[in-house]
């Protein structure tokens, strides 16, 4: 290994090998081979790039591959086993060709297309104790997608691998009823390796595809509403009548952590924070409200904290008739409120009659209490006036935090955020190299202590960006976005990220998604939707994008210049650098291109933005 190419990243990691391979190959090892191949050819590699996946290697019978997506890895995995079953069924048992499949996420090093590690050990090592036709996952793997697959796990219990130190808790996919609708219509298609395709096997595809539609439907049954779309929720900012010496203390953190409980559910769609929040003392009756969001039901409710227990209450309403479905009181200590949270979500999702399954929650203790606090007060602090002075103070307070809470994960993602924003505003000084590696490594650590807290993986993606690690920044979002499907700020980041790796119609994809839950949204959609237009070098509608919001910070005027400089606009797009230079003399073409160098990887698009930048007139 090339020691002076090692990065590292988090990712997912799928290895697969057939099963008895050198018995099949001392027996037939042409017709083998070719079987092999064929079935990588006509059913593997359709899966791998369905679900998103890449190939590292190939090692004869075995197979690495990687995925952005935990979700995505999983789905892929039931997928082909399900398709390699169905095309060798009638086949002679002894000829079948089957796979073993594990799965693990973990940290791994890589090394031009190649990565290492006790990441890629610990999925090796699980493949094997799978059985033929089966999956293995690890205890990561398991909580990342409980809830969000419809599948059954098995646990194996903690297993002592060969090579891996400390014990892994392993389960086995159980590849059952349900397992069948992640099935895709590619193995449909599928042939025998070799072999003419026979009519009893389209019999069984055509039967399994009308199950999925029988299952789909059951699903929708599953809703109150006749609709097939999953019903929408907005929650309301709780009122606080906490006494003078404790109001504000919890400010938005009842109502806002019922948001991230409830997004986590696929059967049900929630509108952002940042859109219901806007009706906060608006004087608007709930069908107003819930017009204007588009929601079916709206949740309020209001806190009350005395220093030692809280009390919530919380009533759900609907959209369109203003009746009230369901109302209820919670008197609990602090270190309750997720699990108080929690379980208002069920009785919510129970309420309006959907399906809904256990899920790992993120975790707390009274240490994350008062972190949780501190870090919320450094980001409402430097919201309410973005300049140096505040983040120098959020820096320092959440410095104690970690040294007062070190269990507590909030103060690890609050203070990498923190120096993020210091390093990309010149805000603090010091060694640049040795501030983005300890921003990393304290979001990493973030992740570590609570892996099932979607603030932990937006502070690693934003981390891993500084760290010129866009790919593996991609990763942190997603999951990000899979823990917290109702966080618009990840979800903006993620299509930051694909677009600066050149997945402009991805990214496309993802701002849409976040202008669906979040239809009040502020300006920092059109900005990095104008600027993924900007790179398609469609200019026209970037300058419509970006001129369709009300209000841009000056820091956007960069994009703007950038358009107009497109467009041949030349006045315009000096005028626009112009008004982005007054508010920031000290920024100069040479430190746009530290910022983006290595990180803008997209082919030619780092070049041509600082070609505008230098034509718009910003400082050389």
């Amino acid at each position: 290994m090339d020691e002076d190419h090692q990065e590292r990243k988090l990712t997912t990691i799928l290895s697969a090998d057939v099963v008895g391979y050198a018995q099949l190959m001392s027996k037939d090892e042409s017709g083998t081979l070719t079987r092999l191949k064929e079935l990588r050819r006509s059913l593997i590699d359709p899966r791998i790039k369905a679900h998103h996946g890449r190939t590292i290697k190939l090692m004869g019978d075995g197979s690495l591959v990687e995925f952005a997506s935990v979700v995505d890895a999983v789905s892929f995995a039931v997928d082909v086993q399900i398709a390699l079953a169905a095309s060798q069924e009638n086949e002679p048992e002894h000829e079948r060709l089957r796979f073993r499949v594990g799965i693990n996420v973990g940290d791994v090093m890589v090394d031009g297309d190649d990565i290492y590690g006790d990441g890629v050990n610990v999925a090796a090592r699980i493949e094997g104790l799978a059985e033929p036709g089966g999956i293995c996952v690890s205890q990561t793997v398991f909580d990342h997608v409980t809830g969000k697959l419809d599948l059954g796990f098995e646990p194996m219990g903690a297993q002592q691998l060969k090579n891996i130190p400390v014990p892994v808790d392993v389960f086995k996919v159980e590849l059952d009823e349900r397992s069948q609708s992640l099935a895709t219509d590619t193995a449909a298609s599928a042939t025998p390796p070799s072999r003419k395709p026979r009519l009893e096997r389209m019999t069984i595809w055509t039967l399994l595809a009308g199950a999925i539609v029988i299952g789909l439907v059951v699903l929708a049954l599953q809703f109150r509403s006749s609709d097939a779309t999953p019903p929408v929720i907005a929650v309301l900012p709780f009122e606080d009548f906490s006494a003078p010496p404790h109001q504000g203390y919890l400010s938005d953190a009842v109502s806002g952590n019922i948001i991230t409980s409830l997004a986590r559910y696929p059967q049900l769609s929630v509108i952002s924070q940042r859109s219901s929040f806007q009706f906060r003392d608006s004087g608007l009756g709930i069908s107003e409200i819930a017009d204007k969001l588009g929601a079916d039901f709206i949740l309020e409710g209001s806190q009350q904290y005395d220093g030692t227990r809280l009390r919530t209450t919380a009533q759900l309403i609907d959209g369109s008739t203003e009746a009230h479905i369901w109302a209820d009181e919670f008197d609990v200590p602090l270190d309750a409120l997720l699990k108080t949270n929690s379980l208002i979500s069920r009785k919510i999702a129970n309420a309006v009659g959907a399906r809904v399954v256990d899920l790992a929650e993120a975790r707390m203790t009274a240490g994350d209490v008062s972190a949780l606090m501190i870090a919320n007060a450094a980001q409402s602090r430097i919201v309410r006036n973005f300049n140096r002075e505040n983040l120098l103070i959020n820096i320092e307070e959440q410095e104690q935090s970690l040294r007062d809470y070190p269990d507590s994960a909030w103060g690890y993602l609050g203070q990498a955020l923190s120096l993020r924003i210091g390093l990309r505003f010149g805000w603090i000084e010091g060694d640049e190299e040795a501030t983005r590696k300890r921003m990393y490594d304290l979001a990493r650590r973030g992740v570590e202590i609570d892996p099932n807290n979607f603030m932990a993986y937006h502070a690693l993606g934003r981390a891993l960006m500084f760290n010129r690690d866009v790919e593996a920044a991609a990763v942190a979002f997603r999951r990000a976005v899979e823990l917290n499907p109702s966080a618009f700020f990840s979800r903006n980041a993620l299509a930051q990220a694909l677009n600066y790796v050149g997945e402009t119609e991805e990214a496309l994809a993802v701002i849409a998604e976040s202008e669906r839950i979040d239809p009040l949204y502020g300006h920092d959609v059109q900005w990095e939707k104008s600027k993924i237009q900007w790179q398609m070098e469609n200019c026209d509608q970037a300058l419509a994008t970006f001129q369709s919001a009300p209000t841009m910070p000056v820091a956007a005027n960069k994009t703007l210049a950038a358009i107009h400089h497109c467009l041949g606009n030349q006045d315009k797009a000096v005028q626009s650098m112009a008004d982005f230079v007054a508010e920031n003399p000290n920024w100069t073409v040479s430190r746009e291109r530290g910022i983006i160098t290595g990180m803008w990887t997209a082919p030619g698009a780092a070049d041509r933005w600082l070609e505008a930048m230098e034509a718009a007139g910003m400082p050389l």
